[in-house]
């Protein structure tokens, strides 16, 4: 009777030490969450910071040329603004710019514009003017926003519908896949490359449809090059590019381009 007894005494207190250390170990997990949190919420509050003052100083590229012999027009958010880039210059727009020399360039690029706000930009420009090229960068806001997928695949539908007016060449991109941008904490990268691929499809099936072309920025050297070497290709906000990085995205547009001689000619009203 006395060992039983014994025997229960020191179960009953393996237990009370199983479930001493079982709350010290809850205790030390919820701390270090908190503590990482912590840690991303301050990180993620002077990234945003910087990427105010990038906004600020982003100017889209545009070049008015009473004598140009065509016309480009573009269209969408920061990146095609060219936020993070030294110089309007070395946008994508800019880059463009510098490859048809002769085109006039109209950038009607907004920061932090969804596809619904571009519809509703699309509606003030004037759709009996020829463009001779469409260049739209729009996406990357409704991927991190979490815009719908049907109303993505809805939108971008009515973008290009309105874009086919312009009776010119139409090239459209989002972005990479926007979880591997260095501002995001690790928890969320994932998911947000999920729904950079699935935005990737609805584009992929969209453009044909309206007789654009669709730059993939995922599954292309760009990728592998921006997770080799962030530091080079990220502003300092860990979300817009630098000179280098659209300078990378760039390099994935031109082979969508339309040899200069091909596309000049003189533009409508």
């Amino acid at each position: 009777m006395k060992s039983t007894l014994t025997r229960e005494r020191k179960g009953s207190v393996r237990h009370t030490r199983g479930k001493k250390i079982a709350l010290v170990l809850c205790l030390l997990l919820i701390v270090g969450a908190v503590t990482a949190l912590t840690h991303d919420g301050i990180r993620l509050y002077f990234l945003v910071k910087n990427s105010e003052q990038l906004i600020k100083a982003a100017v889209p590229f545009n070049r008015t040329d009473p004598n140009a012999t065509m016309k480009i027009l573009v269209l969408g958010d920061s990146t095609a603004v060219g936020t993070g880039a030294a110089h309007p210059e070395d946008s994508t727009a800019g880059r463009l710019a510098a490859s048809y020399p002769k085109a006039a360039v109209v950038n009607l690029a907004v920061n932090g514009l969804r596809i619904e706000g571009l519809l509703t930009l699309l509606k003030t420009v004037d759709a009996t003017t020829h463009y001779d090229l469409v260049l739209i960068q729009i996406g990357a806001n409704d991927i991190i926003r979490l815009t719908s997928m049907p109303d993505i695949a809805t939108g971008i539908d009515k973008v290009l519908a309105r874009a086919e007016l312009f009776h010119g060449q139409i090239i459209l991109l989002h972005s990479g896949a926007v979880g591997e941008a260095p501002i995001f904490p690790w928890y969320f990268r994932s998911w947000l490359s999920r729904r950079s691929l699935a935005v990737r499809e609805l584009y992929k099936k969209a453009a044909p449809a309206h007789g654009a072309e669709y730059v993939d920025l995922i599954d292309s050297p760009v990728a592998e090059l921006l997770r080799k070497d962030p530091e080079k290709y990220y502003a300092n906000d860990g979300l817009h590019l630098t000179d280098a990085g659209y300078g990378l995205w760039f390099e994935e547009i031109k082979k969508h381009l339309a040899p200069p001689p091909l596309m000049s000619r003189a533009s409508g009203p």
